[in-house]
């Protein structure tokens, strides 16, 4: 009985180890899913979209060719377009994760801020323009 007991406890702490690691990959799994809409002072276009855009798709919406990120600013979208993509479900789409708990109002001020981008890059002069080239089509 000893040994059984020794081996019993001896195993908790492995067990313990193992559940975390398994629980831990899970919920990193699903963070894809995950989307942070309690942000108060997040209020212009510019301050949501660098919050939930820009890491992948760059502050200018260029994307990220080492990423294979694509350029959201040659979208052919439609501002209404724009915020269905933003909010619209995942299911079988594996380039970009639907914020399915978006508030409407704040998709909309990220698609808007997104339309900036996309004018303010057709107006930059062509020899300081990222190249289209080094941008993935969206």
């Amino acid at each position: 009985m000893a040994e059984t007991e020794r081996r019993r406890t001896s195993r908790g702490p492995v067990s313990w180890l193992l559940m975390t690691v398994i629980m831990t990959t899970v919920l990193l799994a699903c963070s894809a899913d995950y989307d942070d809409h309690d942000h108060p002072r997040l209020t212009t276009g510019t301050e949501l979209y660098n919050h939930h855009c820009a890491d992948c798709h760059g502050e200018d919406g260029t994307g990220k060719l080492v990423d294979r990120t694509p350029a959201n600013i040659l979208t052919k979208r439609s501002r209404d377009g724009i915020v269905s993509y933003i909010i619209a479900d995942a299911h079988g789409r594996q380039d970009m994760p639907a914020f399915r708990t978006m508030p409407y109002s704040e998709a909309i001020a990220i698609a808007d801020h997104l339309l900036v981008l996309q004018r303010l890059y057709a107006e930059t002069a062509a020899e300081k323009k990222k190249l289209r080239a080094l941008m993935i089509e969206p």
